[in-house]
Parts: C-alpha cells; sequence; structure tokens
C-alpha cells in the first residue's frame, strides 16, 4: 500500500478514536487529554500521526493546546463552521437572500422559546437598547443597536443550538447585514417602521403574546426584504 494511503488511514484512525471518546462521553468538556505518548501507544500509531489529528482537532475548535499544561476539551466551532459555511455558499452560489429566509425562520422560533424563558435580566437588557434606539444617533450606530437587540433576543430563548447558528451566520453575513440596515434606517419613514415594530416585539413579549410578536416581526422582515432584494439585484449585474 502507498505510504500517503497509509498515513491516511491512519489519521483516520485516530480520528475516529476521538471521535467516539467525545460521543461516548469518554472525554467531557474541559477534560485534559491523555498524552501524545500514551494515545500512541494504545493505539499502536506514530506520535506525530496523533499530533497531527490533534492540531486538526484544535483548528475545528474542539481542542486547545496549551503549552506545559497539556491539551484539554473545548468546544468553540463557531470560527471553523463559519469558513466552512462561506466556502459552501460559495461553491454553491447562495445567495444573502437565502440566508435572510433562514433567519426569519428561527427569529421566530427564538420569539416564542423566549416568551417562555426569558429571564429579567435579558429582558432589561432589550430595553435598554430599545432606549438607546430611541435617541438621536448615526446610522452605523443605529444599525449594531439593531443587530444587538435580535442578538439578545436570540440569547433569550436559550437554546444552544440557536444562539450557536446565530452567531456563526452573523458572523458571516456581518458586513452585508450592517450594510442593509444603515441603507434602511437612512430612509426615515423605513427607520420609524423599524423603531416601532421593535419595541412592538418587545411589548409582546412581555406579555407573552406571540401572535402580536410574530406579526410585528413580520412587518420587521418586510421592510428588511425589500432591500435584501435590491441589493441582490444590485450585485448581480
Amino acid at each position: 500500500m502507498e505510504a500517503s494511503k497509509l498515513n491516511q488511514k491512519t489519521y483516520q484512525y485516530v480520528f475516529e478514536y476521538f471521535s467516539e471518546q467525545i460521543l461516548s462521553g469518554k472525554l467531557k468538556l474541559n477534560d485534559r487529554i491523555p498524552p501524545e505518548r500514551d494515545i500512541a501507544e494504545k493505539l499502536g500509531v506514530s506520535r506525530n500521526s496523533v499530533r497531527e489529528v490533534m492540531h486538526m482537532l484544535e483548528i475545528t475548535g474542539l481542542i486547545e493546546c496549551l503549552q506545559g499544561s497539556g491539551n484539554y476539551v473545548r468546544c468553540h466551532p463557531e470560527e471553523y463552521m463559519m469558513k466552512s459555511i462561506h466556502m459552501v455558499m460559495s461553491l454553491l452560489k447562495i445567495d444573502y437572500t437565502e440566508i435572510f429566509h433562514i433567519r426569519c425562520g428561527y427569529e421566530y422560533t427564538a420569539l416564542k422559546l423566549a416568551m417562555e424563558v426569558a429571564t429579567e435580566e435579558e429582558l432589561e437588557r432589550l430595553h435598554e437598547v430599545l432606549v438607546q434606539m430611541d435617541q438621536p444617533m448615526g446610522v452605523k450606530e443605529s444599525a449594531k443597536l439593531d443587530v444587538k437587540f435580535h442578538d439578545i433576543l436570540t440569547e433569550a430563548s436559550h437554546n444552544r443550538m440557536l444562539i450557536l447558528y446565530t452567531s456563526m451566520i452573523g458572523d458571516l453575513s456581518d458586513q452585508f447585514i450592517h450594510n442593509l440596515r444603515a441603507r434602511i434606517l437612512v430612509d426615515k419613514r423605513r427607520a420609524e417602521l423599524l423603531r416601532k415594530s421593535h419595541w412592538e416585539i418587545y411589548h409582546a413579549l412581555l406579555e407573552k403574546d406571540y401572535a402580536a410578536g410574530r406579526a410585528a416581526m413580520e412587518k420587521h422582515f418586510e421592510i428588511v426584504e425589500e432591500q435584501v432584494i435590491k441589493i441582490e439585484g444590485k450585485m448581480e449585474e
């Protein structure tokens, strides 16, 4: 067998070992991973093979290598997953309209969950952001607060997958979203409609009125979608 194929099989074997250790619960979050030498001896492979796989896992955010302390199980995959999704988007030519529609769907879910589990502290944070948004400020500052409002709302769902997804997609489309919101907020009429819809979402959350909250969100998304379509049209020209 060629050396390259043999190495590939060895790496796959070592990777599957780590996968099994994590999926079975033998390795848990923040656990210290056994030394490379011990793992290599246990699996009958070279230390270099173990080191290469651990380096790959470190890149994915699942392992943290601390100099002089050892290797630990972590869970910070956002950056790696974001880059992977970005590459998939590029290869499949997925546009921001498609991302926007997904965001609409999960924000409805986040709102519904937040009505059940949002804490007083999270509600206060939402209120503080809305009060700030009512103050005179530049378009960029207002756009940042708009993003912050939606991020807090998602956090208030206490659903880790929604929060993780928000983080990934938010980073992925951050510049696009900021430019989009800035364009909307330049138009005073649209800006006022957005401001009102945010307050309506907040009050619906306080009253646990999902129908009212969803209606306010739909109003909000209609304004945003209009600009998304315009921007996508210009990008295709």
